[in-house]
């Protein structure tokens, strides 16, 4: 499991809210897919861990409302003020 799965499970647990989880995509250290070589493969492969492809195959699956995957969305692409770089 990765990070990113764990927290979109504590979401859907209600064990944490969705700003709760946005705040640690702000800090996240968001891993980015390799752009595929070629035509799509027939079979894809799986998300990366750790990637918001993650997050978008959970919203594909409708396990995010369209409010917490555009929260979320924003959340991945924002920095936090405190963190590096």
């Amino acid at each position: 499991m990765s990070e990113v799965t764990d927290l979109l499970t504590a979401l859907r647990n209600g064990d944490m809210t969705v700003e709760q989880v946005a705040e640690r995509f702000r800090r996240l250290a968001w891993r980015h897919p390799a752009p595929p070589d070629g035509p799509a493969p027939a079979d894809p492969e799986p998300p990366l861990p750790d990637s918001f492809e993650e997050v978008v195959m959970a919203y594909s699956r409708h396990e995010l409302t369209d409010t917490q995957y555009e929260a979320l969305l924003r959340a991945a692409t924002t920095r936090a003020q405190n963190r590096p770089g």
